[in-house]
């Protein structure tokens, strides 16, 4: 009896686990592991095919700006470029200190894997034209939102710092007590 009962259990438990199967909702598309590595792999090999010297993908504040804006792409994915609040695209560079000269980006959504998004950027001329650009760096953002695959490319010449930099980050340091205190009796 005991034994019986214990089989219609997990004959039972099985049931209901084919079930919850069947209606649930499907996965999420899963970031493939290193893919934004092999994206940058990807884009210098395309690059080397045409001479070109390799982007450098060293540049965290790059790498954190274009996975910001990989995050921003299912608020608002449209050819502007525009970010969510409506401001440009590359304002989301000065959000993360990234020094440059000039800069690019390119966006992308539902693609599965790098080796499929890189090609679809070189099948477009603009985006073909921001890998084969004179940029010096690279930084690449992937987010899954909702089953859909966001990718974002942000290229940037990055200008060397200089002692002007220095200069203003020492200024911006000893003044920051004074706006705090001007920002409390304003």
């Amino acid at each position: 009896m005991k034994h019986r009962l214990l089989l219609r259990g997990i004959a039972v438990l099985a049931v209901a686990v084919l079930l919850v199967g069947m209606f649930s909702i499907p996965a999420a598309a899963a970031i493939p592991a290193g893919a934004a590595k092999e994206v940058v792999r990807l884009v210098n090999e395309e690059r080397a095919k045409e001479g070109l010297p390799a982007l450098k993908n060293s540049y965290g504040a790059l790498t954190r700006a274009a996975q910001k804006r990989a995050k921003e792409l299912p608020l608002r994915f449209d050819s502007t470029h525009a970010r969510p609040d409506g401001s440009e695209w590359h304002t989301v560079l000065r959000d993360y200190n990234v020094r440059y000269t000039f800069a690019g980006e390119n966006i992308a959504y539902g693609h599965k894997s790098a080796a499929q998004v890189v090609q679809a950027w070189m099948d477009s001329p603009g985006h073909k034209k921001n890998i084969l650009g004179d940029f010096t760096h690279i930084g690449v953002g992937i987010h899954e939102d909702n089953g859909r695959l966001y990718w974002s490319q942000e290229f940037a010449k990055v200008r060397p710092l200089t002692l002007w930099d220095v200069f203003l980050s020492i200024i911006r340091i000893v003044t920051y007590p004074l706006q705090l205190v001007f920002r409390l009796f304003s």
